[in-house]
C-alpha cells in the first residue's frame, strides 16, 4: 500500500468506528461496559467449575480472554471485510487490503478500552503488581500480527467461498476450548496425551505472553516469543501475499 492508500484508511477507519456507535444509546461506553460484563460473567461461572478462588481464577481467566477476545474479533471482522466494502471497490479505486485493515485498526481500538477495564477490575482483584507488567505492550504485537494475517486470509478465502465462515468460527471454538485459555496450562501432568497437546498447542505460547507477567509475576520465556511471533508474521506473510495474488479476481465474485 502507498501512502495515500494508508492515510484513507486511517479515516476510513475513524469513519467506520464513529459510525459503529452512531445508534447506540451508550455509545463509546460499550467499550467498557460489554467487557467488564463479559469477563465477571465468565469468571463467576468457571470458578465455580474449576473449583478456583473466585479473585484468584478471575486474574488467571482475564489476562488471557481479553488478547484472544481481541484477536477473535479481528479474524471475525476482517472476514467479510471484502465483501462489505463492494460498494466502495466498484465505485473508486481501493486497495482491497483497506478493508481487512480497517476492520483490525478498529479492534486494536476497542482492545485498548478493554484492556483499561481489566486493570481497573485488576485493582480490587490483584493482591500485588509487579515490574513484568511493563511487557504487555510488546505482549500484544504477536496477537497483532496473528490477527490481522489470519483476517486477511478469511477475507480472501470468504470472498470467493462463503460458506467458509463457518468452519473459520468452528476452528476458532476449536481454539479457543482446547487451549489453556479458560483452565492452567499445568492441569494435566506433563507426559499425558493432553499435556503434550499443550505444549504443540500454538496459543499455548501466545498465551504465555499476558499470563506469565499478569498471573504468574514472570517474564515470558524466549521459545513464547519465538513461537508467537514465527506463527504470527507466517500468516501475516501468507494473508498479504494472498491478498496482492487474488486481488484483481474480487471484483468478478462482489
Amino acid at each position: 500500500m502507498d501512502a495515500t492508500s494508508l492515510r484513507f484508511t486511517w479515516f476510513f477507519a475513524k469513519s467506520q468506528l464513529k459510525l459503529k456507535y452512531r445508534y447506540t444509546a451508550l455509545g463509546f461506553l460499550w467499550n467498557f461496559l460489554e467487557p467488564a460484563m463479559f469477563l465477571v460473567i465468565l469468571s463467576l461461572i468457571f470458578s465455580v467449575v474449576n473449583r478456583m478462588n473466585i479473585s484468584d481464577y478471575a486474574v488467571f481467566l482475564f489476562s488471557v480472554l481479553v488478547p484472544w477476545r481481541y484477536f477473535e474479533k479481528v479474524v471475525n471482522s476482517g472476514m467479510d471485510s471484502i465483501v462489505g466494502g463492494e460498494w466502495l471497490l466498484k465505485k473508486m479505486y481501493v486497495s482491497p487490503l483497506t478493508f481487512p485493515l480497517t476492520r483490525w485498526l478498529i479492534a486494536s481500538v476497542e482492545f485498548l478500552f478493554s484492556l483499561a477495564v481489566v486493570f481497573v477490575i485488576f485493582a480490587f482483584l490483584k493482591s500485588s503488581w509487579t515490574i513484568h507488567l511493563l511487557i504487555l505492550p510488546l505482549s500484544i504485537v504477536p496477537w497483532a500480527l496473528f490477527g490481522l494475517g489470519a483476517g486477511m486470509v478469511s477475507a480472501v478465502l470468504f470472498t470467493f467461498f462463503r460458506d467458509v465462515k463457518t468452519l473459520v468460527q468452528m476452528a476458532l471454538a476449536l481454539l479457543f476450548f482446547s487451549a489453556p485459555i479458560l483452565f492452567k496450562p499445568d492441569l494435566f501432568p506433563p507426559e499425558s496425551l493432553q499435556g503434550q497437546m499443550m505444549r504443540w498447542h500454538p496459543v499455548t505460547y501466545f498465551a504465555a505472553l499476558f499470563q506469565k507477567p499478569v498471573y504468574q509475576g514472570a517474564w515470558p520465556g524466549m521459545i513464547d516469543w519465538l513461537v508467537s511471533f514465527a506463527v504470527g508474521v507466517a500468516f501475516l506473510a501468507l494473508g498479504y501475499y494472498l491478498m496482492n495474488r487474488y486481488r484483481g479476481r474480487f471484483y468478478f465474485y462482489l
